[in-house]
């Protein structure tokens, strides 16, 4: 009971994802900025890459999403919730293994869009201090990625998710 009253107060703020009130279900159906490169997709979580929508990013800035509009954590399904655990998990393993990083972060934030999203990032080698643990792409350093390179690496990390769960 409790379940239904939260998501009928999150329907009621930001609406129940189905129409283009959420910005990452029109991403889930190709519309919009937030479209980026699928790494993994099941029944249900997706794996994306950030889009190159401004200029070349850092390389190994994955999403983790469910399918269903859950706008929250504690939303999810406990089915749900393993399969983005899982997901994340394996995102991060990947990053690491592909891109070395110094760091691979995540957050749950839910700030923007309420549809769940975990990130999860990789910091690079190197990058200063000053530069905040959220933003690898505020270092004129940092490796950038093209998109013939964001392609080479999604597939690269995509071959880290074919283990069954």
């Amino acid at each position: 009971m409790t379940l239904d009253i939260e998501v009928a107060a999150v329907r009621a703020n930001y609406g129940d994802g189905v129409g283009s009130e959420c910005r990452i279900c029109d991403k889930h159906r190709g519309i919009g900025g937030l479209v980026g490169p699928v790494i993994y997709e099941d029944d249900l979580v997706l794996v994306t890459h950030r889009p190159l929508t401004e200029g070349m990013p850092v390389p190994g800035y994955l999403f983790v999403e469910t399918r269903r509009h859950a706008p929250t954590l504690s939303t999810l399904t406990d089915a749900e919730a393993r399969a983005v655990g899982w997901a994340a998990r394996r995102a991060a393993r990947a990053l690491q293994r592909e891109l070395a990083p110094e760091f691979v972060f995540s957050a749950i934030t839910g700030l923007s869009v309420a549809h769940f999203h975990q990130h999860v990032f990789a910091r690079p080698h190197g990058t200063p201090a000053s530069v905040p643990w959220t933003n690898a792409d505020a270092w004129p350093d940092a490796p950038r990625i093209d998109p013939p390179g964001l392609a080479a690496l999604c597939d690269r990390l995509a071959g880290h998710f074919t283990t069954e769960r």
